[in-house]
């Protein structure tokens, strides 16, 4: 089955589901229930999910220095579309502490956040 959890410290809504709240035992991100994610990276106090089939990547989190890749250094607690890698066949990501980089199925490489 297709189903993503997440657990453990909620400071910066890393977990997704909607509330800065820990969790001390996997609980499913309701959000991406119906999405059929093929994988999930974690930042500092942030998350990335690929889906391949759809072709779309969503981040969660600590929004700061832009790592979310949505264009506002803003928190965000539950999973959006990173809009600017929507039906780019993006296969592989990396989060670093600040910042986030996508690889795409032709080897494009896109990167997001603080440059430093």
């Amino acid at each position: 089955c297709n189903v993503s959890l997440t657990w453990g410290c909620g400071d910066d809504g890393q977990l997704g589901h909607g509330t800065a709240d820990a969790k001390v035992e996997p609980a499913v991100v309701s959000y991406l229930l119906k999405k059929k994610v093929s994988s999930i990276t974690c930042g500092a106090e942030y998350t990335v999910a690929v889906c391949q089939e759809d072709d779309e990547v969503y981040s969660w989190g600590w929004g700061d220095f832009g790592r979310l890749g949505h264009g506002e250094p803003l928190d965000l607690f539950v999973p959006k579309s990173i809009s600017a890698l929507c039906g780019l066949k993006v296969r592989s990501v990396a989060c670093g502490d600040t910042h986030t980089l996508a690889v795409t199925a032709n080897g494009d490489l896109y990167s997001f956040g603080r440059n430093q």
